[in-house]
């Protein structure tokens, strides 16, 4: 009987064209076996930046005219405060 592992994701094969030098960096990088985690981890993250770059888009101006409304310097600034508490 075959059995699967709770969480295992459903795999879809598919056929990709790269730049020959660029497989051969990531072959370095991912080893042996590893390219096709490399490259699902790396579409992964191109995905979610994207999501993130619509929402953010999506979002922009909402607080327009609100008191929660902040200058470019003062976003400027917090920003910087959230990356330093980030770094700590």
């Amino acid at each position: 009987m075959h059995t699967t592992k709770p969480n295992a994701k459903a795999l879809a094969r598919t056929n990709v064209t790269l730049p020959a030098e660029l497989l051969a960096e990531v072959d370095e990088l991912a080893g042996p076996r590893g390219r096709s985690q490399f490259v699902a981890d790396a579409v992964a993250a191109k995905v979610k930046r994207e999501g993130l770059r619509k929402a953010i888009d999506a979002a922009r101006g909402v607080f327009v005219g609100s008191p929660y409304q902040m200058t470019p310097d003062e976003a400027y600034r917090w920003v910087r405060s959230m990356r330093e508490e980030d770094e700590d």
